[in-house]
């Protein structure tokens, strides 16, 4: 291994004077310090005592004990650098802002406003819409906010610093997080992306020895386990070839020393450094917890080691302050404490009309540009039955040469490329990196390989590996690095390999990326794209070849994706990256290969509206990716051999979705059938079928006012997909089975 541990409690540290004698430190710092500390811990008392009377409400996870880990580390950075936080995060935000004051009133307005979040009062720093496990000041202290998901904080903290070290702009990002998260599968995937991708990222353990009641190491208290057959959680620096630090977390210089030493080589370095603190919670994992599972004896040890004690002695030792000046830096600390909370009851709670406010980035497209997509779809439409025509007509000895005559007709016809939705999927991100900077893609193979699917393919070679990176295979991971890059200024573009690899980065996905703006009082954008593919058709069964749409709709806060051409897709994705939501963008398996026209030049596609793919008067057939495609040969069907007359709309975003232009629709109609490739069981069908019962028009009737039969929804059988191609094509709507529900009902 290149490195090891320095266990730097095994080492005499220079005193206070020292220190400041060498200007490594002022006396105003290390008094700042101490009332800090003590800010923090009457903050955890007063929370105690309020819990206690129902002035503070739900889950609150104390920090005292503790205290010296947040001052000390956070004492080691500059304004501009970044902390993650986690759901025992008052110390973090408590220190970070303190960071941000200039004056008394400037600190008593922090205080204040971290009270009054714990209360859910409007002037909390997160509109009281966080809480105590979600509290900071994500604005303008550079805090990426805090999770209740152990170990959810750290792939955001991973993607920060590859953000950071990304535009070069030296700083560093601080991610704290406890000994119970690094039993969770987010620890290695993030340990081992910052590692690899060498980030200038300080991962600090607070171990304080417990997750929830379960010990870390071993406890003498009978019927306990332990989690973990090491003592130090350090020893896992190996695993990553990175430096570790092992630090004794009750004394705030060891952790400022040893903190600045891994910051600075973060900054010089771009690399990683693991920091184990040892410390101890006063309280127990929440305010209902008896703390059984411990000695009065081990707590009375920790206890004579206060972080506040520990400090008062270095200061009184080397004749810095006398106890008088200590007495009355901690005075002042609880009448900051004691004002904070009187300006937190006084509060206004948040307007109830306010409850829907700031989950979206607000998104608009000015009309004449929505008017003229409609037009260039059109025509592109036009253009695609020109190709389908010319093929079959071509004289070619090959397919290639076929396809090539083809695509000279529609070029000369309509001054239009025509290639697959892989080529145009890739163009769009070729042409975004181009267009910002801001914008990079990650994931796995997409490098070097191209992508699964070739949707990358040839990106690698123009933009290099700093904007195009290959990862492990981490999901978790590349979904919460996404986040936080894009919490830093950044527009990534993530892919997932499989929509059915989603589920394993769920909790990045939803709880870290699309609740992240509403969370934090409306204060943070997360303008990042997660690409993957899903759907049936290659034979590849229920891991591979899930239409998991409908999962994605369900969280607030997320936008969902689905094109079905060339067109579509470029249009879609080129807007999806310039969205300043999170969208997670599905393309089909099936359908890389699917020819179509492209328009030249740069072009968007509004997300959140529907394209009438064929008009009609008898039916409205509503569908989405290869399904649209299928409706549209439906369609053909039903007007040839029926004499129906259907209207086929591709809403393309599923969320937002188009409900409008459906209800015009089926307005016009009197009859809608939904085809989807999901599972039908609370799939995207039935909440369309939903939405537009519930649509109110101008008049004020309703979407079923205008109903002349019962509404259809055509989706996959409820069974995992299957591998054997009968039952693959039998589980999921065909053309025979779209034409057959028409029929039915017109």
């Amino acid at each position: 291994m290149d490195f090891c541990i320095e266990d730097t409690r095994k080492r005499p540290h220079p005193g206070l004077k020292e220190l400041i004698k060498d200007e490594i430190i002022t006396l105003e710092q290390a008094k700042d310090w101490l009332r800090t500390i003590y800010e923090i811990r009457f903050f955890e008392e007063k929370v105690f005592d309020l819990l206690g009377q129902n002035i503070i409400k739900g889950a609150s996870h104390l920090y005292a004990g503790e205290e010296a880990v947040a001052v000390g580390s956070i004492a080691a950075i500059e304004r501009g650098d970044v902390i993650g936080s986690t759901h025992r995060g008052h110390g973090h935000c408590g220190a970070i802002g303190n960071k941000y004051t200039d004056s008394e009133e400037d600190r008593q307005n922090h205080w204040n406003a971290m009270m009054a979040e714990l209360m859910g009062k409007e002037t909390g720093y997160c509109k009281g819409r966080g809480g105590s496990m979600h509290i900071a000041e994500v604005e303008k202290q550079n805090n990426l906010g805090s999770t209740g998901i152990v170990g959810g904080n750290q792939p955001s903290a991973v993607g920060a610093a590859l953000a950071e070290k990304y535009k070069k702009t030296g700083r560093v990002v601080l991610s704290f997080f406890g000994d119970g998260s690094t039993n969770c599968g987010s620890f290695h995937e993030s340990m081992n992306m910052a590692s690899t991708l060498k980030v200038p990222l300080v991962a600090i353990i607070e171990n304080n020895l417990y997750g929830m009641s379960v010990p870390y190491s071993g406890s003498e208290i009978e019927g306990t386990r332990k989690a973990s057959n090491i003592t130090d959680i350090a020893e896992r620096c190996y695993a990553y070839n990175v430096p570790a630090m092992i630090v004794d977390g009750q004394d705030v210089v060891a952790v400022y020393l040893a903190v600045s030493s891994a910051v600075k080589w973060a900054r010089v370095e771009n690399q990683m450094t693991i920091i184990e603190a040892k410390t101890y919670r006063w309280y127990g994992h929440s305010r209902s917890d008896p703390r059984a599972y411990r000695t009065k004896a081990e707590e009375k040890a920790w206890h004579d080691r206060d972080p506040i004690i520990v400090l008062r002695e270095k200061l009184l030792a080397d004749s810095l302050c006398t106890e008088q000046q200590l007495d009355e830096i901690k005075d002042k600390a609880f009448n900051t404490i004691e004002t904070a909370t009187k300006f937190g009851i006084d509060s206004p709670w948040p307007n109830p009309a306010d409850l829907t406010k700031d989950v979206y980035v607000e998104e608009t497209y000015e009309a004449s540009l929505i008017e003229s997509e409609k037009a260039t779809s059109a025509k592109v439409m036009e253009a695609t039955t020109a190709f389908q025509n010319a093929l079959a007509q071509a004289t070619g000895k090959t397919k290639k040469e076929s396809t090539e005559q083809a695509k000279a007709v529609v070029k000369s016809q309509f001054g239009m490329d025509v290639m697959t939705i892989a080529q145009a999927v890739s163009a769009a991100q070729a042409e975004e990196l181009r267009r910002d900077e801001n914008v990079i893609v990650m994931g796995e193979d997409v490098g070097l390989y191209g992508g699964a699917y070739q949707a990358t393919r040839g990106l690698l070679a123009e933009f290099g590996t700093d904007k195009v990176i290959d990862t492990a295979i981490s999901e978790a991971a590349i979904a919460g690095a996404a986040v936080g890059a894009a919490l830093r200024g950044l527009r990534p573009v993530a892919e997932i390999m499989y929509v059915d690899f989603v589920t394993i980065a769920m909790d990045q996905l939803v709880h870290v990326g699309a609740y992240n703006r509403y969370m934090f009082g409306g204060k943070a954008k997360v303008p990042m794209v997660l690409r993957t593919e899903g759907g049936v058709g290659r034979c590849i069964a229920a891991h591979h070849s899930e239409s998991l749409e409908a999962w994605l709709m369900h969280p607030p806060g997320l936008y969902v994706v689905m094109p079905s051409t060339p067109y579509d897709a470029k249009g879609l994705l080129k807007a999806a990256i310039r969205s300043d939501n999170p969208v997670v963008f599905i393309e089909h398996k099936a359908t890389y290969g699917q020819f179509g026209p492209v328009p030249e030049g740069d072009y968007i596609i509004p997300l959140g509206v529907a394209d009438i793919k064929r008009p009609g008067k008898d039916a409205t057939i509503v569908s989405y990716s290869r399904m649209a495609m299928y409706s549209l040969e439906a369609a053909k069907v039903l007007a040839e051999q029926h004499g129906i007359d259907a209207e086929v709309i591709d809403v393309r975003t599923l969320k937002p979705l188009d409900i409008k232009t459906i209800a015009e629709s089926v307005r016009k109609t009197g009859r809608l059938v939904t085809v989807s490739e999901g599972f039908c069981t609370c799939g995207a069908g039935r909440e369309i079928s939903g939405q537009f019962m519930e649509y109110e028009f101008d008049d004020g009737s309703h979407g079923f006012d205008y109903l002349d039969s019962a509404p259809v929804n055509l989706a996959a059988a409820d069974v995992p997909p299957p591998m054997s191609e009968p039952l693959e094509i039998a589980s999921i709507p065909g053309v025979d089975k779209i034409v057959e529900a028409v029929k039915a009902i017109v």
